[in-house]
């Protein structure tokens, strides 16, 4: 629809349709069949408010969507098309690893694959909108929803943010078949205190401006449909109902143009965070902030156009909003075909298999190796623990997936034809923790170890134990105090690594888990956040060494909770600690435990091995186009063909205002043939050495830098240093 054209219907909307625009149901008001992903509430709708609200997430299916459509169209005055919108956060029927595990492969190009194939069998069940990616920068391993986001590190939430819009909402010549994406949640979610779903975030303003907004800022590049507003407070201020954030920082500054979305229910939270004093409240705040659609709380249905008939919230404020709506479903091409996409593409599909099987293997990560990876697939090998006939691999949030299109581990050893036994072991979670994480108990659980499947196992045995997570243990909602295995499993790991020298353990976890115990007694260790429907698949393959691992963590697995949070760019401080001076006690350390995480950022093992050399910058060249060029080679001097993620952080060697220790700006995969080298350059624009001075300017004037290369945080070598 042209522009004056949707002009022209907005001006011959009413209030009453106005408003419905800026409502968003569950489907459930549609479909008794429709997904729930958070509180109903009790308050009844008018049947007219359902048959006029703008959009509807939770809902699936082409055929079924179609026919809610046409029905809508008819009710509605002006024939307005319905957008479906859903959870669609690692894949919809083919389900991917979760985006935490994406960011381990550093590999941006294959996440837009994934997201692409997602938006095509997303749009095929006529779904038009997806509440991804998730950007926020998430270090807490103790916080559920760190599962959903690409880890620590703003710069590669931000790379992976814009690879994922780029694939849900990249140009299908018409088809119909891409969808909105929604980067989420504005802002600083991902640093709830203690690590505990729901809770308050408290940050200098710096560290919000220059680590948490970061990934928006990059992302808006991708042009994003949505923004989706934090649950959270910034300085003590909700999100949602917060005018600075949402105009003045993010459509002002970061140049946001699209729709403003609440999270589920956080408007009308506005009055149980108290600053509102009831519903009404609560609904003129959010509108006066700026936030387009209301997500399933009563406060705009219910009070909106009250709001606006006394006077109270201006006309002007309903139609910037719901002009930002009517150009997202024009975007969309609703207006022309609102039936676009349905049908069009195949449901797990050759080809998204294939994408699924690849991500899955260049996530998984490769943490201890002692020489016995890979397998030889004529040798016996025992295969043990609770995951190996499960089909559990995806996660709560892929709310579309099934566990019947999921191969288990057991029927890829078949496939492969490995020589291959294998024993369960042990159940999932203990009956406790059954009734803890609202999980059915199995039929016959017995809470512990099957003795007789560890009887089995003789000293000069190689086993591998497949351990880790029930699905129900991360995502949202699901805060831990502890990081620890479930209990049955610990026991079993116990009692295998008591009988057997040749232990490798595979660990399916959603967040990083107290892995301590697990190092120590295996003599392999790969890490496989849940890796979606070709899981099994992706896990055989890298232990028989059918591929060759290449994931590097995108957080840092802790030494033990205590440490949590942990981040290789914590602020630098006085009293540092040492190698020098592991007997000081008046450094900034803990006494019981070591100050570095266990496994840390950007670090992964490989089947091969690789020589990073003669690094270099061009200092010069800052000054005449805008940037510094950094160089090095690389070169895979093993046997085997392999992925070297070659990183590229810079230091702030001097400044008026302390700075992180290091920070990843640049990061590049490189697939390299036995012997064969190559060289990479990392060119950065000079605003992206900006930071925040005393007076809150930014600024790099006569700051030195310092540019770090190396294949993780911990492991980098000095290229040079630049000063502007």
């Amino acid at each position: 629809m042209e522009k004056g054209a949707l002009q022209q219907l907005l001006s011959q909307m009413s209030l009453r349709e106005k408003i419905g625009q800026m409502i968003q149901l569950t489907g459930a008001c549609f479909d008794e069949e429709a997904v729930l992903t958070g509180e109903t509430g009790t308050d009844q709708l008018p049947e007219e408010a359902v048959w006029m609200a703008g959009s509807v997430l939770g809902m699936i299916g082409g055929e079924k969507i179609r026919e809610i459509q046409k029905v809508y169209m008819e009710k509605h005055p002006h024939h307005i098309p319905l957008l479906f919108m859903a959870d669609v956060i690692h894949g919809c029927r083919t389900i991917f690893p979760i985006p935490l595990a994406q960011a381990c492969s550093f590999h941006p190009q294959l996440v837009q694959e994934g997201a692409a194939v997602a938006a095509g069998e997303a749009s095929s069940e006529g779904i038009r909108a997806s509440f991804s990616p998730m950007i926020d920068v998430s270090k807490d391993a103790r916080w559920g929803r760190i599962m959903e986001s690409f880890g620590e590190d703003p710069y590669l939430n931000g790379v992976m943010g814009t690879a994922m819009l780029n694939g849900y909402q990249g140009d299908r010549s018409g088809t119909g078949t891409e969808i909105a994406g929604c980067l989420k949640h504005f802002a600083g979610y991902g640093a709830v205190s203690a690590g505990r779903e729901y809770n308050d975030v408290e940050m200098s303003q710096r560290t919000f401006l220059e680590q948490y907004v970061r990934p928006f800022r990059m992302a808006m590049q991708a042009k994003p449909a949505m923004v989706m507003t934090a649950f959270t407070a910034i300085d003590r201020k909700p999100v949602s109902a917060n005018r600075q954030l949402l105009h003045q920082l993010l459509r002002s500054q970061l140049g946001f143009e699209g729709v403003v979305i609440s999270d589920w229910g956080s408007i009308g939270q506005l009055e149980e965070q108290r600053v509102a004093t009831d519903q009404k409240e609560a609904a003129r705040m959010a509108a006066d902030a700026g936030v387009d659609i209301d997500m399933m709380s009563p406060a705009y249905v219910h009070w909106l156009e009250e709001l606006v008939e006394e006077g109270t919230v201006a006309m002007e404020q309903i139609d910037a909003c719901v002009w930002n709506i009517l150009k997202m479903k024009n975007r969309l091409g609703l207006f022309e075909d609102p039936f676009a996409g349905i049908g069009k593409s195949q449901i797990l599909s050759e080809e998204s298999r294939t994408v699924a099987y690849t991500l899955a293997c260049e996530s998984c990560v490769l943490l201890k190796n002692d020489q016995i990876l890979p397998l030889d697939q004529n040798q016996k090998v025992l295969w043990a623990g609770p995951y190996v006939d499960s089909p559990q691999l995806l996660s709560r949030w892929a709310i579309f997936g099934r566990h019947s299109d999921v191969n288990t581990i057991e029927a890829a050893l078949k496939e492969t034809g490995a020589q291959a036994e294998c024993l369960q072991g042990c159940e999932m979670l203990s009956q406790e923790e059954c009734r803890m994480w609202q999980v059915r108990e199995p039929s016959g659980a017995s809470g512990g170890i099957r003795l007789e499947d560890v009887a089995k196992i003789q000293r000069d045995d190689t086993v591998v134990l497949v351990l880790g997570e029930h699905e129900s243990q991360s995502g949202e909602a699901a805060s831990r105090a502890f990081l620890d295995l479930p209990a049955p499993q610990q026991e079993l790991f116990e009692a295998v690594a008591q009988r057997t020298d040749n232990l490798i353990t595979v660990i399916i976890a959603g967040r990083p888990l107290d892995l301590r115990a697990v190092t120590e007694k295996s003599r392999a260790v790969l890490l496989a956040f849940r890796p979606g429907t070709m899981g099994a698949k992706a896990i055989t393959s890298l232990v028989y060494g059918k591929e060759n691992p290449s994931g590097k963590l995108a957080v840092s697995i802790p030494y033990c909770v205590g440490q949590a949070p942990v981040s290789y760019w914590d602020m630098t401080t006085g009293h540092a600690m040492s190698q020098q001076e592991t007997d000081n006690r008046y450094r900034s350390r803990y006494m019981d435990i070591p100050n570095k995480p266990l496994y840390s950022f950007g670090y992964g093992l490989s089947y091969t091995q690789f020589e990073i050399s003669d690094l270099r910058i061009g200092k010069e060249k800052a000054k005449d186009d805008g940037k510094v060029s950094v160089w090095c080679k690389v070169k895979n001097i093993g046997q085997r063909a392999g992925a070297e993620v070659v990183q590229c952080y810079i230091q702030t060697l001097f400044a008026a205002i302390v700075r992180p220790e290091k920070e990843l700006i640049r990061f590049q995969k490189v697939f390299l043939e036995p012997e064969e080298e190559a060289e990479v350059e990392f060119s950065i624009r000079v605003e992206e050495f900006l930071y925040y001075d005393e007076k809150m300017h930014l600024t790099y004037t006569n700051t030195p830098f310092q540019i770090l290369v190396g294949n993780s945080s911990e492991c980098v070598r000095t290229a040079g240093v630049v000063q502007f």
